[in-house]
């Protein structure tokens, strides 16, 4: 059984015709130890889904399982393993930070004072500024510590790294991945930093319109997902059996296919078909791979 689990989840708003439905049947499973990035447009159900891990939100239909239980049926030790950043999180203005880890040190069993202590200094911060003094850089690292320092088994974050300048945005994810893969925590993040989730994540669904239309290992998902060009006029298609198409485009003197399972020797293959008809395959970094996948 993996950390987080999501089983044909659908989640509407609204009611009858004006309703929206913002997640679709959306099937997940983070494995633990992993890193997972959430990658989608603005309205493409990431926020939602992360409301329903977190038991914000309540699923219309479908199974939400998070370290074995139902998120709407969290006991008080599971919630205690979860820890959470969102967006817009705050604390009170008159804190400081010694007086919200002071708050939080007693509701979180497996808080890390060693933890905290290191990332204090890692973005530069005194425990005894007041948030309201702080920059909202530095607003934004007061609430990553907080929350990382709670040790959490999941780690659930929702555009975590917004406001936060480049150097502390790597200095943040650098130990995220530290802590997923040192000590064997399950993270999953959404964020509209395409290079941040490339940089960190070993597994990514991409959403669109509520549905996961293309997920699995980041690696694997490279060379697997390509561009086919074939030159000339008059080119029908690829044959039907050669590779499932996510993607079609024609112009007058090529066509081009992304394809979602690529290997040489089908590739080899589709080559013998067209029988010496000039053609080449290019791979995809993260930002094509999200292009191609809602090009449709």
């Amino acid at each position: 059984m993996h950390p987080i689990e999501l089983i044909d989840v659908c989640r509407s708003f609204g009611k009858g015709k004006e309703a929206t439905l913002a997640v679709d049947h959306l099937n997940l499973s983070v494995p633990q130890g992993s890193v997972y990035g959430l990658l989608g447009a603005n309205g493409a159900g990431k926020t939602t889904t992360i409301r329903m891990l977190l038991s914000h939100l309540q699923p219309d239909s479908g199974t939400i399982r998070v370290l074995g239980e139902e998120p709407m049926r969290y006991s008080e030790s599971v919630r205690q393993r979860i820890a959470y950043i969102s967006e817009n999180m705050q604390i009170p203005k008159w804190m400081t930070i010694e007086d919200a880890a002071g708050f939080c040190k007693p509701l979180y069993p497996q808080w890390n004072d060693s933890l905290f202590e290191h990332l204090l200094k890692l973005f530069d911060l005194k425990k005894t500024k007041r948030y309201e003094e702080s920059s909202k850089g530095q607003k934004r690292a007061v609430c990553i510590i907080l929350a990382m320092s709670q040790n959490p088994d999941v780690l659930i974050m929702d555009e975590p790294a917004s406001g936060l300048d480049t150097l502390a945005r790597r200095h943040f994810l650098a130990e995220v991945l530290d802590v997923a893969c040192n000590e064997n925590k399950t993270v999953i993040f959404s964020s509209h930093i395409l290079g941040d989730i490339e940089r960190t994540v070993d597994r990514v669904a991409i959403m669109f319109r509520g549905r996961s239309v293309l997920e699995g290992n980041l690696d694997s998902l490279k060379e697997s997902v390509r561009r086919i060009t074939v030159y000339g006029e008059n080119i029908s298609g690829l044959p039907n059996d050669t590779f499932q198409t996510l993607r079609f485009h024609q112009e007058r003197d090529r066509v081009q296919w992304a394809v979602t399972d690529y290997t040489d020797e089908k590739y080899q293959r589709l080559q013998q078909t067209l029988n010496g008809v000039k053609m080449e395959s290019d791979g995809f970094n993260l930002e094509e791979l999200f292009m191609e996948s809602i090009a449709n």
